[in-house]
């Protein structure tokens, strides 16, 4: 009698054991779904170039143009502001979101920022 409760009270607990390894593992999978999904959304290239449209982008554009003396910082070469890109010393690629910040920015000519591309040159 005592070992058939025993074998129902054990065949129970691992019922529910099971219940619960179930209910972790649709959580697990959830949560990895949801990161993938908020992965997709920041976007730090995307979250970069909405910033370069805002005012204080734009600010920050005039401003350093003015800091590089109208010069691409790679090659020294005068630059007009127009064609001025926007190069990340620190690249995106490596860096993510922390990249973002003005003090990692350089304005280049078209040409030298496809050539260095996400190599970490030394503009000083």
């Amino acid at each position: 009698m005592a070992s058939d409760k025993s074998a129902q009270n054990l065949n129970l607990l691992y019922s529910e054991l099971l219940v619960l390894l179930k209910q972790e593992e649709e959580l697990r999978k959830e949560t990895q779904r949801k990161l993938e999904k908020a992965k997709a959304v920041i976007d730090p290239r995307k979250e970069f170039n909405r910033w370069l449209q805002t005012k204080t982008g734009k600010s920050w554009k005039n401003k350093q143009f003015e800091f590089q003396e109208g010069k691409c910082a790679a090659c020294n070469e005068p630059l007009r502001f127009a064609d001025a890109v926007v190069h990340h010393v620190l690249p995106l690629k490596d860096f993510g979101s922390s990249a973002n910040r003005p003090e990692n920015f350089k304005l280049l000519h078209p040409g030298c920022n496809l050539a260095i591309g996400t190599k970490i040159v030394d503009f000083s």
